[in-house]
C-alpha cells in the first residue's frame, strides 16, 4: 500500500516466510494492482526499516532480490524506482524475438530488430565468397593488423554516401552497437556521472548506465528529438557536460531532426562544452550526414549492422572524434584493446566483404523500403483506433511511436490489453529516463517475420483497443 503522503507502506501481515521475501512478495502484489507503477520512487531502505520495525540488513536483501527480479532498480544519486513490469528485462531475455502464428503464439511487436532480407541462400553465398577470397585459417586467429585497417577503410566507404570522412586511425570496430555505445561511455565517464539523454531512452542505454552507475538526465523532445531549449536547460541545472542522442530514427520515438533543428543541437553542444555521443544505428536510413561531421573535437559516434541488416554478425564501431583534452590518458592502443579485440576476426571480414561488394546497401534498400510499406499498412489500420498521422514524405523507422493523448487509456494499460490478446507492444514507461511527463506506446512493425503476422497484429489490437 501507499501511505497518504505517497510513500510505499506495504504490510507483511498476509505473507509468511522470511520477512525480506515477505517485502518483495508485497511489492509484487502492488505493481501488479497498480497501487505502485512504472517510475514511483521506492522509500531509502533505512526508511523502509524504521517503518516496518526490521532491521535494516532485512530491507538490504529485499532491495537486492527485487533488483534481481527486475522489480525495481537503483539510480546513483537519485534513489530507487520501480521498473515497467520487467519489460525491459524480458526485452533482453533467451527467447525473446521473432514471433509467427504457429500455435496461436503472441505476436512479437516488442523486439526492435530489422525485417529478415537475408535469406538462407544469401548467408551461404556470402560465406561462400569468404571461403573463396579470404585466409579462414587466419581468421581464426586474432585479428592481424592488416584486417583491423580494412575493417577501417570500409567503415570510411560505409560513410561516403553521407558525406561524412571519418579518419581511419579513429575508427574501432566493435562486437555490436551495443559494445561500442558502453565502450565511449567507458572511455569519457566514471561513476556517478551525468549523462544528458532523450527523455525516453533506449533500453541498452537504460542498462549501460546502471552498469557504469551514471545518472541520467532527461531532455525534452518532440517529433524532431532533443528540445533545443531544453537541452540548455537541463545542461545547465545538472552541470552534465556528456550527451548520448540519436538524431535519426531515434528510438523509440522515431523522431528525425531536420536541418534547422540540427543547426541548433549543433550550437547548443559547443556553447555548452558538451561531449556528444551520437548512435547513429538508423543514419544510413537518410542522407542525412550525422552530426559529428560539424563537431570534431568533441564527438564520439556508435554505429553498426543490427539495426540495418541483421544482428547475427554482431558489427559495430565507434570512431572517436574527440580532442586531446577530452581523452586524457586514453592510448590508441588501448581503444584497440577495449573495443576491437573483442571482436571475431569471421564477422569482420563479413562485415568488410558487405561493404565492398555493396551488398550492404542493398540489403538496407531492402530494409528502408520493407519499413516504409509496413509503416503505411499500420498507420492505416490503426487510424480508427487512435491519431496516428500518416507517414508522408518522411523516412520510415522500422518502429511506430504513438502518443497517448489526454483522454486515452495509459500505455500500460494499452500494453496489457495488447498482450491479453496475443500481442506484445511495449509502454512509454520502459523508456523514460526520468519521472514521466508525456506516455506513449513503441510498436516494432519489422519483428514479425512476414506482413501477414503484421496484418494478424493489427487485427488483435483492434479487438483490444476498439
Amino acid at each position: 500500500m501507499v501511505d497518504q503522503k505517497g510513500i510505499w507502506s506495504p504490510d507483511l501481515s498476509p505473507y509468511s516466510g522470511p520477512k525480506y521475501r515477505a517485502i518483495v512478495q508485497a511489492l509484487e502484489d502492488d505493481v501488479a494492482q497498480g497501487l505502485l507503477q512504472p517510475g514511483d520512487k521506492m522509500p531509502t531502505q533505512r526508511d523502509l526499516a524504521w517503518d516496518l520495525g526490521v532491521n535494516l540488513s532485512t530491507v538490504t536483501d529485499a532491495y537486492r532480490e527485487a533488483t534481481r527480479k527486475h522489480l525495481i532498480a537503483g539510480e546513483v544519486g537519485r534513489g530507487t524506482f520501480v521498473l515497467a513490469s520487467a519489460v525491459e528485462a524480458q526485452l533482453y531475455s533467451p527467447g525473446h524475438g521473432r514471433s509467427g502464428l504457429e500455435g496461436g503464439d503472441a505476436i512479437d511487436l516488442s523486439t526492435n530488430i530489422p525485417a529478415r532480407a537475408l535469406q538462407e541462400n544469401d548467408v551461404r553465398q556470402a560465406l561462400h565468397d569468404l571461403m573463396e577470397t579470404e585466409n579462414l585459417a587466419e581468421l581464426m586467429d586474432y585479428h592481424s593488423p592488416a584486417l583491423l585497417q580494412r575493417c577501417r577503410k570500409a567503415i570510411i566507404q560505409f560513410y561516403q554516401s553521407r558525406g561524412f570522412h571519418p579518419r581511419a586511425g579513429d575508427i574501432f570496430p566493435c562486437a555490436g552497437a551495443q559494445a561500442a555505445l558502453y565502450a565511449a561511455l567507458q572511455m569519457i565517464t566514471k561513476p556517478d556521472t551525468a549523462v544528458l539523454v532523450e527523455e525516453f531512452t533506449f533500453p541498452g542505454m537504460k542498462a549501460t548506465a546502471r552498469q557504469l552507475g551514471l545518472r541520467l538526465i532527461p531532455v525534452a523532445m518532440d517529433e524532431e528529438g532533443l528540445i533545443t531549449e531544453d537541452l540548455d536547460r537541463a545542461a545547465r541545472a545538472s552541470g552534465a557536460k556528456v550527451l548520448v542522442a540519436s538524431p535519426i530514427l531515434q528510438n523509440p520515438t522515431g523522431a528525425n531532426m531536420g536541418p534547422v533543428r540540427r543547426r541548433e543541437i549543433t550550437n547548443c553542444v559547443e556553447q555548452l562544452d558538451l561531449t556528444l555521443i551520437e548512435e547513429d544505428v538508423y543514419g544510413a536510413f537518410t542522407s542525412d550526414p550525422p552530426l559529428s561531421l560539424h563537431l570534431a573535437g568533441r564527438s564520439l559516434l556508435v554505429g553498426g549492422f543490427s539495426k540495418l541488416v541483421a544482428p547475427g554478425p554482431r558489427f559495430g564501431f565507434v570512431i572517436s572524434m574527440l580532442d586531446e583534452r577530452r581523452t586524457p590518458g586514453i592510448a590508441t592502443d588501448e581503444l584497440v584493446h577495449t573495443t576491437s579485440w573483442m571482436t571475431a576476426p569471421l564477422m569482420l571480414a563479413l562485415a568488410c566483404q558487405w561493404i565492398e561488394t555493396g551488398a550492404v546497401e542493398d540489403h538496407m534498400e531492402w530494409q528502408r523500403q520493407e519499413a516504409r510499406a509496413r509503416q503505411i499498412m499500420v498507420r492505416r489500420k490503426l487510424a480508427n483506433l487512435m491519431e496516428v498521422p500518416a507517414l508522408g514524405k518522411a523516412p520510415a523507422a522500422p518502429h511506430l511511436w504513438i502518443d497517448i493523448r489526454q483522454g486515452m487509456p495509459s500505455g500500460e494499460w494499452l500494453a496489457a490489453s495488447a498482450s491479453a490478446h496475443g500481442v506484445e507492444v511495449v509502454p512509454a514507461s520502459t523508456f523514460c529516463a526520468g519521472r514521466m511527463q508525456r506516455d506513449g506506446l513503441r510498436l516494432c512493425l519489422t519483428a514479425p517475420l512476414a506482413r501477414t503476422t503484421l496484418i494478424e497484429a493489427c487485427q488483435r489490437l483492434a479487438r483490444a483497443w476498439g
